[in-house]
């Protein structure tokens, strides 16, 4: 054993050898690129990092690993009168020493964003993407990455084309509409099969309301359509229309009369065969509305449901619509009725203070994953130079902050999403809390969902809690740390239900050493249990991991 530790870690000084002129290299190619001419910003970076890992699998018994990676990255930023446009690019070079082999591999990521404004906010052309490596094995939720279970990953490309409209300043009718095309392309994995996730999505959505022309009235309709094909999976199209609206007519004081109505139709073939499926509702309802300001009404009807679900067609039931802002960082939208479904609800609660931010959401939602990984939630609350968590972001004071070109609002917490076709029901809760003073940032969430296949009968639930935290122990010295916990439950067709349990924990220090130099060191645990679909190390396994690096920022 020892001598064979021994010869690993001679290959592994050779290659850190080698690989010490590609980083001197790869930094003078990038020291070249670094510009800032006239609108044009290029920020280029290099890290070099070696990681020790130790693994005790259930299937492969204990072994060790000793990797280098080498990352270089570059983001470039554009801004002029009409144009903004960011993109960011990572490559991933990965040395790998086992004591049985060793192996090389490379990983590119990039994500891109542009809007061009060709007539002040009455129309605005935008174009995103990615192309990523995402988990495909929902079991692994939180534990596969490239160094652990990296076939778990599959690469992921979005490309989404957009022309939006903002009327929001006409007197009479204001709103927003927005057309987009979005291709979504997964690669085949051992956890995807050929061609299941190729398909292509047409979508348009508008929200219109009154202007503030209306005295005694007013009136809003929100409306979405969406086309999916999914003729690479042989699943033909899926199809979504839902719509619902309220006409207010003040009768005394802050007093009105409502009436309300919705529509929803959901067309689609599911897996177990070639039939197609369709669920729909509709309902009209009659009540009154209690309204302090635009931003401060109360809402009570009583509606009747015409839906393809027997067990609610007819029902007469009652509606509750909230809409309250108690201050300008504080608001509240809430609404209670019914779906094809039965029981349905929307929540969203903000409030925003100089140093805490509280978000707590709620939804329930007809999709399909390729729409969710094309179009993700924008319930952030942090403000990122990039699309994810790092020590560069910051939380906004205000629930209305303007992004500028290059910033994103990220969350701090991933939904288990999967890489197929299927049509779900997604119950999703949120509960994200951050809190940020000048040396301390730290944030704290909680999330359950709930994806129901709708015409199978299978079902996961994924349970998440955790908290990342940064703090600055000195000027240029951050102690970094995080842990999540995953429950992943999931009945199958015929009722049988396996679960996995899987924790992340990891702690790191980062020490700026001058203007263009960064260490790091970080140490990181990974534990695996339960009974749920068997993965390259088994299902009950565990991982103790050393990383020691060193980034190059120009």
């Amino acid at each position: 054993m020892d001598i064979i530790m021994q010869t690993s870690k001679k290959r592994l000084m050779k290659r850190n050898f080698a690989v010490s002129k590609l980083a001197v290299f790869t930094l003078s190619v990038f020291g070249g690129l670094h510009a800032q001419a006239g609108d044009l910003t290029l920020q280029p970076s290099v890290s070099s990092e070696l990681i020790f890992q130790q693994i005790d699998s259930e299937t492969q018994g204990d072994r060790d690993l000793n990797t280098l990676r080498i990352e270089p990255s570059l983001k470039a930023m554009y801004e002029s009168g009409k144009v903004n446009a960011s993109f960011t690019g990572t490559g991933t070079h990965l040395e790998r020493d086992s004591e049985l082999s060793s192996t090389d591999e490379d990983y590119l990521e990039y994500f891109y964003n542009a809007d061009w404004d060709v007539i002040d906010r009455l129309l605005t052309v935008s174009a995103s993407g990615s192309s990523s490596y995402l988990n495909a094995n929902t079991d692994n939720f939180l534990v596969s990455d490239f160094l652990t279970n990296p076939s778990d990953l599959a690469r992921t490309e979005t490309n989404r084309l957009g022309v939006s409209s903002d009327f929001t300043r006409n007197p009479y009718v204001s709103g927003k509409a927005q057309l987009t095309y979005t291709k979504v392309k997964t690669e085949q994995t051992q956890f995807v099969s050929s061609n299941r996730l190729d398909n292509e999505t047409i979508k348009f959505n508008t929200s219109l309301n009154n202007g503030d022309a209306a005295r005694n009235y007013f009136w809003n309709v929100n409306a979405e359509a969406s086309d999916t094909d999914r003729g690479q999976a042989n699943l033909g199209s899926f199809t979504s229309q839902k719509a619902d609206g309220f006409f207010d007519q003040h009768i005394v004081q802050n007093w009105a009369v409502r009436l309300a109505a919705q529509t929803e139709s959901h067309e689609f073939t599911a897996n177990s065969g070639d039939i197609s499926t369709e669920r729909k509702f509709d309902s009209v309802g009659l009540g009154v509305t209690y309204r302090q300001a635009k931003n401060r009404s109360v809402s009570l009807t009583a509606n009747k449901a015409n839906s393809s679900n027997p067990e609610n067609d007819g029902d007469v039931y009652p509606g509750v619509n909230i809409n309250w802002a108690f201050t300008n960082r504080t608001s509240l939208y809430a609404d209670f009725g019914k779906r094809f479904y039965g029981d349905a609800a929307n929540v969203n609660f903000q409030h925003a203070t100089r140093r805490i931010r509280t978000s707590l959401t709620y939804s329930e939602d007809v999709s399909d994953f390729s729409q969710l990984l094309s179009n993700p939630e924008t319930l952030g609350i942090f403000v990122c130079p990039g699309s994810s968590f790092s020590l560069d972001c910051f939380q906004p004071n205000t629930l209305n902050y303007d992004l500028v070109n290059g910033e994103q609002l990220v969350q701090i917490l991933d939904t288990n999403n999967a890489l197929e076709d299927d049509v779900v029901l997604r119950k999703n809760g949120k509960l994200q809390i951050s809190y940020q003073s000048r040396r301390l940032t730290v944030g704290v969430y909680v999330q359950q969902a709930k994806d129901e296949y709708l015409g199978q009968g299978f079902e996961r639930e994924t349970q998440t809690i955790g908290t990342n935290a940064n703090y600055q122990l000195g000027a240029y010295t951050n102690l970094v740390g995080s842990i999540s916990f995953a429950d992943i439950n999931r009945v199958d067709e015929d009722g049988i239900e396996t679960d996995s349990e899987n924790t992340r924990f990891s702690l790191g220090l980062n020490h700026q050493l001058s203007r263009y130099f960064t260490a790091n060191a970080e140490f990181s645990y990974i534990d695996r249990s339960g009974e749920a679909q068997f993965s390259s190390l088994g299902n009950d396994y565990n991982e103790q991991r050393l990383t020691l690096g060193v980034t190059y920022r120009y």
